[in-house]
Parts: C-alpha cells; sequence; structure tokens
C-alpha cells in the first residue's frame, strides 16, 4: 500500500506513477485520520510505501499525525519506502521521518526526494509552463527509476537532496513558517468568489465552512497546503497581498 498525502496533485501524481509500475493500492493519508482509523494489515508480499511533500523543509502536520499513530499489522516482513516531493530539496525530513517510524518499530528500508513545480504561492511565483514541463519530465525519469529500485527492495538505500544548511532550514526556519505562516486569519476572498464550495470541500483540516455562500476560515492552524488557494476556479482566495500578483499551480499530469 502507498499512502500519500498530496494538496495541488504533485505527491499524488508521484503516488499514481509508483503504484502503476509496483502494482501497489494507492490511499489517501486524510481518509485515515478523517475516519479515526489508523489499522492496517499488509497482504504478504505488500509494500508499505509513503509519499508525501515537505512543507518548509518538515513533514505535514497530517503527515506527522498519521505516523504517530499508524499501526501496521503484518504476517511477513515488509519492505518500507518513502518519496518526499520539494522544490529543490528536503532539508532533514527524511531523518525525521526515519525518527518517528523507528518510534513504531518501522525500519524504512529506503528513501528518495523529487523536485517537482513549487506550488508555495505565498512566497513564489509559479513557473512558467515550459519550465514546469521540463521539471515534470525529470521528475518522470526519477520516479522510473525509484520503482525499479523499490521492485529490487534494495535495503539502506536512499537518495535525497538536502540543499545547504539543511539543520537550520528543518529547525528554526521550519519552526518560524509553523509559527507565522499556519494563521487562518490571513486567508480572504476578492469579490471574484462565486460561491461554490469547492475550498470546503478540498480542504484537507476541515477548517473551511461556507456562509452566506461565502467561505470562511476557522480560527486555529492550518496545514498550510493552500489547495483552497490553488484550486479556486476563479483565483478569489488570497493569503496576504502578496498571492495577488502570483499565479497558482495544479499538477497538469494527475489522473
Amino acid at each position: 500500500m502507498i499512502f500519500y498525502f498530496s494538496a495541488t496533485g504533485n505527491s499524488l501524481y508521484t503516488a499514481q506513477k509508483l503504484a502503476l509500475s509496483l502494482q501497489e493500492p494507492i490511499c489517501n493519508i486524510i481518509d485515515f485520520i478523517n475516519q479515526n482509523n489508523f489499522n492496517y494489515i499488509l497482504k504478504q508480499g505488500e509494500r508499505f510505501g509513503l509519499v508525501f511533500p515537505v512543507y518548509a523543509w518538515g513533514l505535514p502536520k497530517p503527515v506527522i499525525t498519521f505516523l504517530q499513530n499508524i499501526q501496521i499489522s503484518s504476517f511477513t516482513p515488509y519492505y518500507t519506502f518513502a518519496v518526499i516531493t520539494c522544490g529543490e530539496n528536503i532539508g532533514t525530513s527524511m531523518n525525521t521521518l526515519k525518527k518517528i517510524l523507528k518510534k513504531k518499530n518501522i525500519y524504512l528500508n529506503s528513501g528518495f526526494s523529487i523536485a517537482m513545480p513549487d506550488n508555495y504561492v505565498i512566497l513564489f511565483d509559479v513557473m512558467n509552463k515550459e519550465k514546469e514541463n521540463e521539471k515534470l519530465d525529470h521528475a518522470d525519469k526519477q520516479i522510473y527509476k525509484i520503482a525499479k529500485v523499490i521492485t529490487l527492495q534494495k535495503n539502506n538505500f536512499f537518495r535525497v537532496e538536502m540543499g545547504k544548511f539543511p539543520f537550520l532550514k528543518s529547525t528554526l526556519i521550519n519552526f518560524l513558517f509553523r509559527q507565522y505562516y499556519t494563521d487562518t486569519k490571513r486567508f480572504y476572498t476578492t469579490g471574484d468568489c462565486i460561491g461554490c464550495g469547492k475550498c470546503e470541500s478540498l480542504c484537507p483540516a476541515n477548517m473551511i465552512h461556507m456562509k452566506s455562500e461565502k467561505p470562511h476560515w476557522d480560527a486555529g492552524h492550518c496545514y498550510m497546503c493552500l489547495s483552497c488557494l490553488n484550486h479556486c476556479p476563479k483565483e478569489a482566495i488570497q493569503y496576504t497581498k502578496q498571492t495577488e500578483k502570483h499565479g497558482r499551480y495544479q499538477n497538469p499530469r494527475v489522473q
């Protein structure tokens, strides 16, 4: 089974491509969280895979929640792998993942990072289509190679791009991100909002509710996945004035 978390499609696309190559089913991590059921029995020969994005060089909150609660049962030894999607690099997030899994007595056999088009439009504008396709084409080649490694069940095999100053990124910068960039008060809608409710239905944290045909964000800290902002059909959702200047991103190759 490949468990995935994805907001704008990069990790979902990766999970879909791996599932096709490995003949493994996929399951959304959010479904487990919403159902509050974290038990899973692996069939003989089934692998335990994880695919998710890095957020400010750290693990997304729902992924941490899932990993801290998951109860994997298997009658035979199983192979465990992880693929982390990112804009360029993942800092020390793979090491963080190893530590969390170790507490669950789960050994990570292999791990990989894949650079995808950046979707964090709060700070960056989206790529033009030519560069986006180049990056996705390169990612396709990486996914193919990763599938071969997993098929061969190579042990202690890690190919990750940590980037410069990985510890600083995954500690201080990630801390600042969680402290200052997860406040829902900064979300708002422009007059282009048509009240379709798509943002409410897509929010993995269930923090958006429609009131008078307009989305309202509950107080508290959201996952900051930006699914609502990137999927809005009218680009009416903003997070500070900065996002009004930036485009939107959804992985164009998701099936």
